[in-house]
Protein backbone atom coordinates (compact mmCIF):
# COMPACT_ATOMS: atom_id res chain seq x y z
CA UNK A 1 0.00 0.00 0.00
CA UNK A 2 2.82 2.35 0.88
CA UNK A 3 4.68 1.49 -2.33
CA UNK A 4 1.63 2.34 -4.51
CA UNK A 5 1.20 5.66 -2.72
CA UNK A 6 4.81 6.61 -3.45
CA UNK A 7 4.35 5.73 -7.14
CA UNK A 8 1.23 7.94 -7.35
CA UNK A 9 3.05 10.85 -5.72
CA UNK A 10 5.96 10.45 -8.14
CA UNK A 11 3.56 10.46 -11.10
CA UNK A 12 1.78 13.63 -9.85
CA UNK A 13 5.07 15.48 -9.41
CA UNK A 14 6.01 14.87 -13.05
CA UNK A 15 2.58 15.65 -14.53
CA UNK A 16 3.63 19.27 -15.20
CA UNK A 17 6.10 18.00 -17.77
CA UNK A 18 3.21 16.95 -20.01
CA UNK A 19 1.73 20.48 -19.95
CA UNK A 20 5.17 22.01 -20.51
CA UNK A 21 5.91 19.77 -23.51
CA UNK A 22 2.49 20.60 -25.01
CA UNK A 23 3.22 24.31 -24.66
CA UNK A 24 6.65 23.98 -26.29
CA UNK A 25 5.10 22.02 -29.17
CA UNK A 26 2.42 24.67 -29.71
CA UNK A 27 4.99 27.49 -29.67
CA UNK A 28 7.16 25.62 -32.15
CA UNK A 29 4.18 25.12 -34.46
CA UNK A 30 3.26 28.80 -34.12
CA UNK A 31 6.72 30.05 -35.08
CA UNK A 32 6.92 27.63 -38.00
CA UNK A 33 3.58 29.00 -39.21
CA UNK A 34 4.78 32.61 -38.83
CA UNK A 35 7.99 31.84 -40.72
CA UNK A 36 6.06 30.22 -43.56
CA UNK A 37 3.57 33.09 -43.55
CA UNK A 38 6.37 35.67 -43.85
CA UNK A 39 7.82 33.93 -46.88
CA UNK A 40 4.48 33.67 -48.66
CA UNK A 41 3.10 37.15 -48.00
CA UNK A 42 5.43 39.70 -46.45
CA UNK A 43 2.72 42.39 -46.23
CA UNK A 44 0.29 40.18 -44.34
CA UNK A 45 3.13 39.07 -42.07
CA UNK A 46 3.87 42.69 -41.22
CA UNK A 47 0.20 43.40 -40.50
CA UNK A 48 -0.16 40.38 -38.22
CA UNK A 49 3.14 41.19 -36.48
CA UNK A 50 1.96 44.74 -35.74
CA UNK A 51 -1.33 43.40 -34.44
CA UNK A 52 0.41 40.93 -32.12
CA UNK A 53 2.84 43.59 -30.93
CA UNK A 54 -0.05 45.88 -30.03
CA UNK A 55 -1.83 43.09 -28.15
CA UNK A 56 1.19 41.89 -26.15
CA UNK A 57 2.36 45.39 -25.22
CA UNK A 58 -1.09 46.44 -24.07
CA UNK A 59 -1.43 49.11 -26.76
CA UNK A 60 -4.34 49.74 -29.10
CA UNK A 61 -4.42 47.66 -32.25
CA UNK A 62 -3.68 49.56 -35.46
CA UNK A 63 -5.62 47.04 -37.55
CA UNK A 64 -9.29 46.44 -38.03
CA UNK A 65 -10.62 42.92 -38.46
CA UNK A 66 -14.02 42.17 -39.93
CA UNK A 67 -15.72 38.84 -40.62
CA UNK A 68 -18.68 38.20 -42.88
CA UNK A 69 -20.84 35.10 -42.55
CA UNK A 70 -19.16 32.12 -44.15
CA UNK A 71 -16.01 34.05 -45.10
CA UNK A 72 -12.47 34.39 -43.82
CA UNK A 73 -11.39 37.26 -41.63
CA UNK A 74 -10.17 40.26 -43.60
CA UNK A 75 -7.53 42.56 -42.13
CA UNK A 76 -7.34 46.11 -43.46
CA UNK A 77 -5.51 49.25 -42.45
CA UNK A 78 -7.78 52.11 -41.27
CA UNK A 79 -6.27 54.59 -43.74
CA UNK A 80 -5.42 52.71 -46.92
CA UNK A 81 -3.87 53.95 -50.13
CA UNK A 82 -7.23 53.39 -51.80
CA UNK A 83 -8.93 55.79 -49.36
CA UNK A 84 -6.30 58.45 -50.03
CA UNK A 85 -6.72 58.03 -53.76
CA UNK A 86 -10.49 58.32 -53.39
CA UNK A 87 -10.09 61.61 -51.48
CA UNK A 88 -7.83 62.98 -54.21
CA UNK A 89 -10.34 61.93 -56.87
CA UNK A 90 -13.17 63.71 -55.04
CA UNK A 91 -11.05 66.85 -54.77
CA UNK A 92 -10.38 66.79 -58.52
CA UNK A 93 -14.08 66.35 -59.28
CA UNK A 94 -14.95 69.27 -57.04
CA UNK A 95 -12.30 71.46 -58.64
CA UNK A 96 -13.72 70.68 -62.08
CA UNK A 97 -17.29 71.50 -61.04
CA UNK A 98 -16.26 74.64 -59.19
CA UNK A 99 -14.28 75.88 -62.18
CA UNK A 100 -17.39 75.57 -64.35
CA UNK A 101 -19.46 77.39 -61.72
CA UNK A 102 -16.87 80.15 -61.33
CA UNK A 103 -17.09 80.91 -65.05
CA UNK A 104 -20.81 81.60 -64.69
CA UNK A 105 -20.57 83.70 -61.52
CA UNK A 106 -19.92 87.38 -60.96
CA UNK A 107 -16.21 88.01 -60.12
CA UNK A 108 -17.20 88.87 -56.55
CA UNK A 109 -18.88 85.48 -56.13
CA UNK A 110 -15.75 83.47 -55.46
CA UNK A 111 -15.70 79.73 -54.80
CA UNK A 112 -12.54 77.72 -54.15
CA UNK A 113 -11.61 74.20 -53.09
CA UNK A 114 -8.50 73.13 -51.19
CA UNK A 115 -7.30 70.69 -48.56
CA UNK A 116 -6.18 71.49 -45.01
CA UNK A 117 -5.93 69.66 -41.68
CA UNK A 118 -9.73 69.42 -41.46
CA UNK A 119 -10.16 67.67 -44.81
CA UNK A 120 -11.35 68.85 -48.23
CA UNK A 121 -12.76 72.39 -47.95
CA UNK A 122 -15.13 74.13 -50.36
CA UNK A 123 -14.94 77.83 -49.51
CA UNK A 124 -17.76 80.05 -50.77
CA UNK A 125 -17.82 83.82 -50.35
CA UNK A 126 -21.13 84.91 -48.86
CA UNK A 127 -22.33 86.90 -51.90
CA UNK A 128 -22.39 83.70 -53.95
CA UNK A 129 -24.95 82.18 -51.57
CA UNK A 130 -26.68 84.99 -49.65
CA UNK A 131 -27.72 88.60 -49.91
CA UNK A 132 -26.00 90.88 -47.41
CA UNK A 133 -27.41 90.46 -43.91
CA UNK A 134 -29.74 87.61 -44.93
CA UNK A 135 -29.71 83.81 -44.67
CA UNK A 136 -32.01 82.73 -47.50
CA UNK A 137 -30.19 80.74 -50.17
CA UNK A 138 -29.98 82.50 -53.53
CA UNK A 139 -30.74 80.68 -56.78
CA UNK A 140 -27.03 80.73 -57.65
CA UNK A 141 -26.39 78.91 -54.37
CA UNK A 142 -28.96 76.24 -55.17
CA UNK A 143 -27.46 75.74 -58.62
CA UNK A 144 -23.97 75.40 -57.11
CA UNK A 145 -25.16 72.87 -54.53
CA UNK A 146 -26.91 70.88 -57.25
CA UNK A 147 -23.51 70.22 -58.85
CA UNK A 148 -21.58 69.70 -55.61
CA UNK A 149 -23.99 67.43 -53.73
CA UNK A 150 -23.67 64.27 -55.90
CA UNK A 151 -19.89 64.30 -55.35
CA UNK A 152 -19.89 64.86 -51.59
CA UNK A 153 -22.84 62.52 -51.07
CA UNK A 154 -20.97 59.69 -52.80
CA UNK A 155 -18.03 60.04 -50.40
CA UNK A 156 -17.97 58.37 -46.97
CA UNK A 157 -16.75 61.51 -45.19
CA UNK A 158 -18.80 63.31 -42.54
CA UNK A 159 -19.74 66.81 -43.74
CA UNK A 160 -19.57 69.97 -41.65
CA UNK A 161 -21.05 73.27 -42.83
CA UNK A 162 -19.38 76.30 -41.25
CA UNK A 163 -20.76 79.84 -41.27
CA UNK A 164 -18.39 82.83 -40.84
CA UNK A 165 -18.88 86.61 -40.83
CA UNK A 166 -16.73 89.73 -40.64
CA UNK A 167 -16.52 91.85 -37.47
CA UNK A 168 -19.09 94.47 -38.46
CA UNK A 169 -21.91 94.23 -35.88
CA UNK A 170 -25.38 93.33 -37.07
CA UNK A 171 -28.63 94.03 -35.27
CA UNK A 172 -31.87 93.43 -37.15
CA UNK A 173 -35.29 92.02 -36.37
CA UNK A 174 -34.05 88.63 -37.64
CA UNK A 175 -30.48 88.58 -36.27
CA UNK A 176 -29.31 90.25 -33.10
CA UNK A 177 -25.63 89.38 -33.65
CA UNK A 178 -23.18 87.79 -36.05
CA UNK A 179 -23.48 84.56 -34.09
CA UNK A 180 -27.11 84.13 -35.11
CA UNK A 181 -26.35 85.09 -38.72
CA UNK A 182 -23.45 82.63 -39.10
CA UNK A 183 -25.35 79.76 -37.50
CA UNK A 184 -28.50 80.43 -39.51
CA UNK A 185 -26.59 80.46 -42.80
CA UNK A 186 -24.88 77.17 -41.97
CA UNK A 187 -28.13 75.48 -40.92
CA UNK A 188 -29.87 76.83 -44.01
CA UNK A 189 -27.39 74.95 -46.19
CA UNK A 190 -27.82 71.81 -44.06
CA UNK A 191 -31.61 72.00 -44.30
CA UNK A 192 -31.45 72.41 -48.08
CA UNK A 193 -29.17 69.37 -48.48
CA UNK A 194 -31.40 67.18 -46.34
CA UNK A 195 -34.77 68.31 -47.71
CA UNK A 196 -33.83 68.71 -51.37
CA UNK A 197 -31.28 65.93 -51.82
CA UNK A 198 -32.16 63.50 -49.01
CA UNK A 199 -28.67 63.90 -47.58
CA UNK A 200 -28.17 61.52 -44.59
CA UNK A 201 -28.71 63.72 -41.50
CA UNK A 202 -26.32 61.63 -39.41
CA UNK A 203 -23.46 62.54 -41.76
CA UNK A 204 -23.90 66.30 -41.64
CA UNK A 205 -23.53 69.04 -39.03
CA UNK A 206 -23.59 72.84 -38.84
CA UNK A 207 -21.40 75.31 -36.95
CA UNK A 208 -21.43 79.10 -36.72
CA UNK A 209 -18.31 81.01 -35.70
CA UNK A 210 -19.38 84.65 -36.28
CA UNK A 211 -16.25 86.82 -36.81
CA UNK A 212 -13.98 84.77 -34.53
CA UNK A 213 -12.24 82.58 -37.11
CA UNK A 214 -11.12 85.06 -39.75
CA UNK A 215 -8.87 84.15 -42.66
CA UNK A 216 -7.78 87.79 -43.11
CA UNK A 217 -7.54 90.89 -40.88
CA UNK A 218 -10.82 92.82 -40.71
CA UNK A 219 -9.07 96.07 -41.63
CA UNK A 220 -10.33 96.65 -45.20
CA UNK A 221 -13.54 96.00 -47.07
CA UNK A 222 -11.73 93.51 -49.30
CA UNK A 223 -10.45 91.51 -46.32
CA UNK A 224 -13.83 91.62 -44.58
CA UNK A 225 -15.36 90.16 -47.76
CA UNK A 226 -12.94 87.22 -47.48
CA UNK A 227 -14.10 86.55 -43.93
CA UNK A 228 -17.79 86.47 -44.89
CA UNK A 229 -18.00 82.90 -46.11
CA UNK A 230 -19.57 79.47 -45.97
CA UNK A 231 -17.30 76.42 -45.85
CA UNK A 232 -18.43 72.91 -46.77
CA UNK A 233 -15.89 70.50 -45.30
CA UNK A 234 -15.44 66.80 -46.06
CA UNK A 235 -13.90 65.95 -42.72
CA UNK A 236 -10.86 63.77 -42.17
CA UNK A 237 -11.69 60.68 -40.06
CA UNK A 238 -9.48 61.99 -37.26
CA UNK A 239 -11.20 65.39 -37.09
CA UNK A 240 -13.21 65.35 -33.87
CA UNK A 241 -13.37 69.01 -32.82
CA UNK A 242 -13.60 72.28 -34.73
CA UNK A 243 -10.22 73.87 -35.49
CA UNK A 244 -9.10 77.15 -36.94
CA UNK A 245 -9.90 77.60 -40.58
CA UNK A 246 -6.84 76.78 -42.71
CA UNK A 247 -4.01 78.34 -40.68
CA UNK A 248 -1.47 76.93 -43.13
CA UNK A 249 -3.43 78.24 -46.13
CA UNK A 250 -5.48 81.11 -44.71
CA UNK A 251 -6.62 82.50 -48.06
CA UNK A 252 -7.08 79.90 -50.76
CA UNK A 253 -6.72 81.33 -54.26
CA UNK A 254 -10.21 81.78 -55.76
CA UNK A 255 -11.04 80.22 -59.09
Amino acid sequence: MSRKKKEDEHENLERWLITYSDLITLLLAFFIMMYTFSKQDAQKYQEVSEELRAIFTGGASILKTGRAAGSKAVITLPQSAAATAAGTDIEKQLEKEIQSMADALDPDHKISVFRDERGIVIRIMDRAFFDEGHAQLKETAKMALMKIVPIIKASDSPIRIEGHTDNVPISTNEFSSNWELSVRRATEVVRHLIEKYDFPPERISASGYAEYRPVAPNDTEQNRALNRRIEIILLQPSTANPVKASPTNPIAPPL
